[in-house]
């Protein structure tokens, strides 16, 4: 009886063993997590939409914008004809900017920068009302006029 005990107590436990290395087996690949989505462009390169808030820094982005060639985000910034007159001008020095100051008139901020190496002034206005109230994420072509002087 002793015999018949322990050979059944030792098949119940082989096969509960099996039945547990049966189901990890089974089960591994199952519960591994999926494979990651093949990246696309928009992964890789995220674009903005943020726009910000506060016309000095508003301006400031459309500078640094023009200043790197990125006409995408100049169009982002300003009017149309503002980004056509920017293009027109040419950004030769154009990483050379600084701002001096700034004034309002009429709902615009005319912020002011000149150029380090040429010395070549330029206004930038922009539209007070449209920028500070795009809400959290800003507005896009708040750049309505810029003038250059020598």
């Amino acid at each position: 009886m002793k015999t018949t005990i322990r050979n059944r107590a030792a098949a119940l436990a082989i096969a509960g063993i099996a039945s547990l290395a049966g189901v990890g087996l089974a089960s591994g690949p199952a519960l591994a997590a999926p494979a990651p989505a093949a990246a696309t462009s928009a992964d890789a390169e995220p674009q903005s939409v943020h726009y910000p808030t506060d016309t000095n820094i508003y301006a400031d982005e459309l500078v640094r914008a023009w200043g790197a060639d990125n006409t995408e985000r100049v169009e982002g910034f300003a009017t149309a004809s503002v980004a056509s007159d920017l293009a027109a001008h040419g950004n030769e020095n154009g990483s050379h900017w600084v701002q001096t100051g700034e004034e309002g008139a009429a709902g615009t901020i005319y912020v002011d920068y000149k150029n380090t190496v040429t010395g070549e002034t330029m206004s930038v206005g922009v539209a007070n009302e449209q920028v500070s109230n795009g809400g959290e994420w800003g507005s896009p072509h708040g750049v309505h006029s810029v003038q250059f002087n020598n």
